[in-house]
């Protein structure tokens, strides 16, 4: 069992599952075909409406479909964030589903998109396409690196557009610092994170942002937008990742919007932090794996397990963590997030993340 090989395949899924993000998001007349109001249990409550897209139906089903062929005793640990059934406009309800027969794909998505043939192949094309990554670029490890698990007894947390407000809005807000935006599409992430399903450690993680970069297509006068790709793996003692870190001398807090003022008081008036706020908890707490801010806090239990399982292992592949934020308040300890049991799916206690443990330390003393 070789981790490079899951990992090459985690890349090539996160890839192709930007390419149909772009795909749905930059095609004007299948963009307005998407958008559909998740049901009330389905929603996240900390939003006054939250949505779902065939793009993050479609996404899912694609990751669980492709990872699952080349690993076939994973395919029923692979999870994610979505509800297979959409609705179309026509009240006419459909299970999002891929399978090895490109047909029955095009068949479901014709319905869905009533009748529309010619969007239906533009995303069945991207579905069933090939994808190309540039591994050498993306710096994996040239050594075959075994794991110590049965494919069975790993699971998977796929969170398909991470931000998915954010990816339909599509209005980009900057923060005082440049690199950091509070809202837009830079801040949607594809999350695919790889954990042991006795232990509940993530050991796995892949971050991809589909819209990074913008980009001009001179031949047909748009622009268009590029990824950018992070990744963690933690196997015992072996860590390793794609992350320069882009520390700097600011010491910044990045938190939600909605944060308690409580909380947000304390972190600028006892702490010292400069606090940014921004959308999207895999944008947030990529931000402290490169050390573009030193705390993420999150108060609320608004977060769930495919949101964190991904940027957790790339924080644990750098010896940082992702914590329990109640638990840690109130027994001054680190009660680290945990994977083992499937059926929960929320992080309750709310979240803390650091890259620098020490500086964890620092907190608790507070």
């Amino acid at each position: 069992m070789s981790a490079i090989n899951l990992l090459r395949e985690v890349l090539k899924a996160s890839e192709k599952a930007a390419n149909i993000a772009r795909v749905c998001r930059q095609n004007p007349i299948l963009f307005s075909l998407l958008v559909q109001e998740k049901s009330k249990d389905e929603s996240n409550t900390r939003f006054a409406h939250d949505f779902k897209t065939l793009a993050d139906c479609l996404i899912q089903e694609m990751i669980k479909h492709d990872i699952g062929k080349q690993f076939p005793e994973l395919r029923d640990n692979i999870r994610g964030e979505e509800n297979a059934k959409f609705t179309n406009t026509a009240g006419e309800s459909i299970i999002v589903s891929v399978t090895d027969d490109p047909g029955n794909t095009t068949k479901a998505l014709e319905k869905i998109l009533n009748g529309d043939k010619v969007s239906a192949a533009a995303l069945v094309d991207e579905v069933y396409r090939e994808v190309e990554i540039d591994f050498e670029s993306l710096e994996l490890p040239t050594d075959s690196i075994p794991l110590d698990n049965d494919w069975s007894q790993l699971g998977i947390w796929i969170d398909p557009i991470d931000g998915t407000a954010e990816y339909i809005k599509g209005e980009e807000k900057l923060t005082k610092y440049s690199n950091i935006v509070s809202s837009g599409l830079k801040c949607c992430t594809v999350l695919i994170g790889v954990y042991e399903t006795c232990k509940g450690t993530p050991i796995l993680g892949v971050i991809n942002q589909p819209f990074a970069e913008k980009i001009s297509n001179q031949e047909e006068y748009r622009e268009e937008y590029r990824s950018k790709i992070f990744w963690g793996l933690s196997v015992g003692d072996l860590k390793f990742n794609n992350i320069a870190s882009q520390g700097t001398d600011a010491r910044i807090a990045i938190l939600s919007p909605s944060e308690q003022s409580k909380y947000v008081e304390f972190i600028r008036n006892q702490l010292k932090y400069d606090v940014v706020y921004s959308s999207g908890a895999g944008y947030k707490i990529l931000k402290i794996a490169t050390g573009e801010a030193e705390l993420f806090l999150l108060s609320k239990g608004t977060t769930y397990k495919w949101d964190t399982c991904a940027p957790q292992a790339i924080l644990r592949s750098m010896n940082g963590d992702l914590f329990d934020l109640q638990d840690t308040l109130i027994n001054k300890s680190v009660k680290k997030i945990s994977y083992h049991d499937h059926k929960v799916t929320r992080n309750i206690g709310g979240l803390i993340a650091y890259q620098n443990i020490d500086k964890l330390r620092e907190f608790l003393k507070l």
